[in-house]
């Protein structure tokens, strides 16, 4: 869904933060769609806030049916070349994945307190407990095996091979958002996926 958001006015900075850390990211003005960030076709407009102090966080411009057949389509395309990718480019994409959320630590937390509401000991731990899944999913690739099959026929051999399933849909729980990180070890894969965030757990 695309997002049109305030500046980075008020936003806390951890103790961790330090000089070196990137510039934090601004403007989350639009959905990635076939390569692009673009605004939802729906037009209506979900206002997200922070749930401490009522402020503006992100006023979000909703997709519609259109949208989420074009993301399918597009991811669809893309997953055929990333299925073809050696084991060690797609362990190598993941640990990127992994190295930019190290990078970008203090700032995930941050948001993860201002938009979902967490304490810090709770942002802390879904920042550690998806990097961990993260790093663990750079290993599948040369994890996936096929099989020889014991097979009853003479001079024949049955082969068992792993094969990616194609575009998957995620949907996590809004009060633990991070969560999205697990669909890393479905695109390690070869897989292929499109994310999003359930408004009421209890509604799944």
């Amino acid at each position: 869904m695309a997002t049109k958001t305030e500046s980075v006015r008020e936003m806390p900075v951890s103790k961790q933060s330090s000089a070196k850390a990137p510039a934090v990211y601004q403007e989350f003005d639009g959905q990635y769609i076939d390569g692009s960030w673009r605004p939802g076709k729906h037009g209506g407009v979900q206002v997200d806030t922070d749930p401490y102090s009522g402020a503006t966080l992100a006023e979000t411009v909703m997709a519609n049916q259109d949208d989420l057949d074009e993301a399918y389509k597009a991811a669809a395309k893309a997953q055929v070349s990333w299925a073809a990718q050696l084991p060690a480019e797609r362990a190598a994409v993941i640990l990127r994945s992994a190295s930019i959320m190290e990078a970008r630590h203090s700032e995930i937390v941050d948001w993860l307190i201002r938009e979902s509401g967490s304490t810090r000991v709770k942002a802390e731990l879904e920042w550690q407990f998806v990097h961990a899944v993260t790093l663990e999913a750079a290993s599948f690739p040369h994890r996936m095996e096929g099989r020889i099959l014991p097979l009853d026929e003479a001079g024949k051999e049955s082969w068992a091979y792993r094969q990616p399933l194609g575009v998957i849909g995620v949907i996590s729980p809004w009060n633990f958002p991070m969560y999205a990180g697990e669909c890393g070890r479905r695109q390690a894969g070869g897989r292929y996926t499109r994310h999003g965030w359930a408004p009421h757990c209890e509604d799944l």
